[in-house]
């Protein structure tokens, strides 16, 4: 791998010049004083105008979700009303149903007691995320959105499937943790496209991790951006820390203390990634699996023994989660 990098991207007889003129084009790319590669994911998040929708009602939507409590329902059912698009969604993934047979689904109250509010928040954050990336056709080169999104949503049922067994109680956030945590490589394609596809084929061609050909490419890294999105967002602080170190896998290098239940999302998060890939569900722009999961394994306590007993179970999670593949039919 050290020779497929130094003859790609580190050819040293380049001048700065060189490769200020084979970047230029970059949105990706930014040079500091000496002329070496720097990124500024702030900047980089803060030019991203493509992704707006999740600046206002899907936050307060899904923070609503969060503390169900305190979910006042007419205020719900307002605010989707607001937004004729997620109404449109979420009458049809409600109407495909199985249940809908039974009963008539006309209002979105009738949805929301049909499916529940979890189901409708997470249509509503599917829905506001891929809206810009639903209506392209697959890239011939190898990046099909629809599989993303297969991938992001199994992620964030095996992340819910986990936790439950684990013994969490805040289930429904780790599916929302898994649900986004590759949100920095949906803000870096609305950046800069053909790069991004450059960094899937290389990751494909290598047998790389994306990160690892983000890395080799000398794109920026979409675990920084999608933490920078977060912030731009004011999304909760979980959501920033999965999306920031969800390739972080030692405990110890991560800025909390190592009993702090923030490491728990991430963890279960980088475990459910490795096992969506590993059960090849969906396309996350790789197809690698050679990650230190044992380290994360001894940090939750759990042996791959375990997790073998438990992958029937979570197969049966993943199955009913299909109603919202409806979002993705023609």
């Amino acid at each position: 791998m050290q020779k497929v990098f130094r003859s790609m991207f580190c050819n040293k007889k380049k001048t700065n010049n060189q490769r200020n003129k084979m970047y230029q084009k970059s949105s990706f790319i930014r040079f500091d004083q000496t002329g070496n590669i720097d990124h500024d994911y702030q900047s980089l998040s803060d030019s991203i105008t493509t992704l707006p929708t999740l600046r206002s009602n899907i936050v307060e939507l899904v923070q609503s979700v969060e503390e169900t409590f305190r979910t006042n329902i007419p205020v719900f059912v307002e605010s989707i009303r607001k937004d004729q698009s997620l109404v449109a969604n979420v009458l049809k993934v409600a109407r495909a149903s199985s249940f809908a047979r039974m009963v008539r689904v006309d209002t979105i109250h009738d949805a929301i007691q049909l499916l529940g509010l979890e189901k409708v928040r997470d249509i509503a954050l599917t829905s506001s995320f891929l809206s810009n990336f639903l209506d392209r056709d697959p890239y011939k080169n190898g990046f099909d959105w629809k599989a993303f999104w297969r991938h992001s949503n199994t992620v964030g049922v095996i992340a819910s499937s986990l936790s439950k067994h684990l013994g969490k109680s805040d289930h429904e956030r780790y599916y929302t943790a898994g649900l986004l945590h590759d949100m920095g490589k949906m803000g870096a394609f609305c950046l800069d496209e053909e790069k991004m596809l450059l960094v899937a084929q290389v990751a494909r061609k290598h047998r790389l991790s994306f990160l690892e050909a983000e890395l080799m490419t000398q794109a920026p890294r979409h675990d920084r951006l999608g933490e920078a999105i977060c912030r731009n967002w004011n999304l909760p602080e979980y959501l920033r820390a999965v999306c920031r170190y969800h390739h972080t896998y030692s405990r110890k290098l991560r800025p909390f203390p190592q009993n702090d239940p923030l490491n728990d999302y991430i963890d279960i998060v980088i475990l459910s990634n490795h096992l969506a890939n590993k059960l090849k569900i969906g396309y996350s722009g790789h197809s690698s699996v050679d990650e230190p999961i044992e380290r994360i394994l001894a940090s939750l306590s759990l042996s791959q023994e375990r997790i073998e007993e438990m992958t029937p179970l979570i197969l049966a999670e993943i199955e009913p989660s299909s109603v919202l593949d409806d979002l993705l039919s023609a």
